[in-house]
């Protein structure tokens, strides 16, 4: 038995794939939706998390070696525990202010279990919903206690692809905590390695919220994800509490109900990483595709397919029927409309998708993707006016053989969108509410937090939000529709026309698209 633990084995039986990714789960919220993730993983890979099998729990129980040749992304090997049989344990670190909830977690049966007791980092004196407070006072000793044990993770891993967190914008620990983590591994990671670093991120709800510092510790949050991240993917209560509610009729959806639909979509997105197709793609390949401009880099999410139990049966799951659910606004995961068409009258922008990304599971033909995801963003059909042609063929997909467990043939559609202002828009609405009457900023003071550091996150919120507006702005033609008015003259779209030279430029194309600069009399 010596002889054969320090051998390698060959790939297809736990070999390194060199693309793994160290994930992070900051506060009660990020502790959640990191539990509904690691939950899919775990069934996705086979990893047995069985409350009443515990001498093989962490083992790999699979029948095909697909769930277990890449499932080093994201899960360390670790003790032998019968021949054959190794033991695999999440490369995730599990932090907190809160320790009885973060026992909560690491003692669910089963699943809490996988976790390594020396990734678990907290304390017990609270962030009190402030981010002054989980960032300046209480924060900087569990950061470097994270950063210790990320340096140990980084030196394990053949290549490190990147570090995914998973938090809320909302409380104290979750925002401050979060971003004192970030900087911290964005100092040294730039050092280390060029990894990709995204955010999977619960913002405020339009009209939930409990915590009355919610506002600034949100505007605080957007700023650190704006300067530390690479990508962030959004969501919000509500959103998924309408998904709940319309696609999967659920009368009173529990948090429970919420979580699985953001596992569900961390696990579509990161399936590429952790299967093979024939569409591949790593993470760097994802953050190129979805972030055409810096800065840019706020998505959302849609997720097919959402039925309900007694309609599964007189729906069949096709490409077509996947792509058109994942385009539905009732399917997107936080509230906003990326399908606006917008209104002159009264100022409402229409929405466009700057980039998409659709990771697709299962036996999906490369032809029918292909053919489909063209269909939607050519000239004439009925989504073309929400892709600007000035970003072509802006839809990139992979797809991997293996299908979610329970759930089939799916789908998970990312996209940068310019609806996401919207998100942006509340923040700060509702930043100025509580600013008017100067509450609340002796809680950030005293933590070290001076107004002019609220107003400059405020400021920096404002600034994500124009910019997003200035991409919805832009006109993507030159001349208006002139279809059906066959030998008409092309009419220059005069919104389309900012300065002199593309005034020329549009004359120019105006003069060839009429004919009258060709040289039609030759003797």
């Amino acid at each position: 038995m010596a002889d054969t633990v320090g051998k390698s084995r060959p790939r297809g039986s736990s070999g390194k794939s060199g693309r793994e990714i160290i994930h992070i789960q900051v506060g009660r919220c990020g502790n959640a939706i990191g539990q509904a993730f690691w939950q899919n993983l775990c069934e996705e890979h086979d990893v047995e998390i069985d409350p009443n099998k515990p001498d093989m729990r962490g083992c790999w129980m699979g029948d095909s070696h697909v769930t277990e040749e890449h499932i080093d992304v994201f899960f360390n090997e670790g003790a032998q525990k019968q021949p054959g049989k190794h033991r695999y344990v999440p490369r995730a670190i599990l932090m907190d202010t809160n320790m009885s909830d973060l026992t909560t977690f690491a003692q669910c049966p089963g699943l809490g279990e996988l976790y390594r007791p020396d990734n678990i980092i907290g304390n017990d004196e609270s962030s009190g919903n402030c981010y002054a407070k989980a960032f300046h006072t209480e924060g900087p000793d569990l950061a470097d206690r994270c950063l210790e044990h990320v340096r140990k993770e980084v030196e394990k891993c053949n290549c490190l692809q990147g570090v995914q967190f998973t938090h809320g914008a909302s409380g104290g620990t979750g925002t401050g905590l979060t971003g004192l983590v970030m900087k911290t591994l964005r100092d040294y990671l730039d050092k280390a390695s060029k990894c990709v670093m995204q955010s999977f991120c619960v913002a405020p709800s339009p009209n939930i919220s409990d915590l009355v510092l919610e506002p600034y510790n949100a505007a605080l949050c957007f700023q650190d994800l704006l300067e530390y991240t690479d990508q962030v993917f959004l969501f919000d209560n509500q959103a998924l509490s309408e998904v709940c509610q319309k696609a999967l009729e659920l009368d009173m959806p529990k948090m429970s109900n919420l979580n699985d639909v953001v596992g569900r979509c961390m696990a579509g997105i990161t399936s590429c990483l952790r299967f093979s197709g024939p569409l591949n793609a790593d993470l760097r390949k994802l953050q190129t595709n979805l972030v055409p401009f810096k800065n840019a880099h706020f998505l959302i999410n849609g997720i097919a397919p959402l039925t309900a139990d007694n309609a599964k049966r007189y729906r069949k799951q096709s490409v077509l029927d996947l792509a058109q659910q994942m385009f539905s606004k009732d399917n997107v995961t936080v509230k906003c409309d990326p399908l606006n068409p917008g209104d002159d009258y009264h100022g409402i922008l229409r929405a466009r998708f700057l980039a998409s990304w659709a990771s697709w599971r299962g036996k999906c033909k490369t032809k029918e993707v292909d053919q489909v995801l063209h269909d939607i963003q050519k000239n004439g059909s009925r989504y073309d006016k929400f892709f600007p042609d000035w970003i072509p063929n802006s839809i990139a997909s992979n797809i991997t053989k293996t299908s979610h467990k329970g759930h089939g043939d799916s789908v998970v559609f990312t996209s940068n969108n310019t609806a996401v202002h919207e998100v942006f828009d509340r923040a700060i609405k509702s930043w100025d509410t509580i600013y008017k009457s100067k509450s609340y900023l002796h809680v950030f003071e005293q933590d070290g937090i001076s107004t002019q550091d609220l107003m400059e996150s405020r400021n920096i919120v404002q600034y994500i939000s124009d910019e997003y507006c200035e991409f919805a702005r832009w006109e993507d033609k030159f001349f208006e529709d002139m279809s059906g008015l066959p030998g008409n003259r092309p009419v220059i779209r005069d919104r389309a026309v900012e300065n002199d030279e593309q005034l020329k430029i549009a004359q120019e194309l105006q003069e060839l698209m009429d004919g009258r600069m060709y040289i039609t009399n030759v003797k």
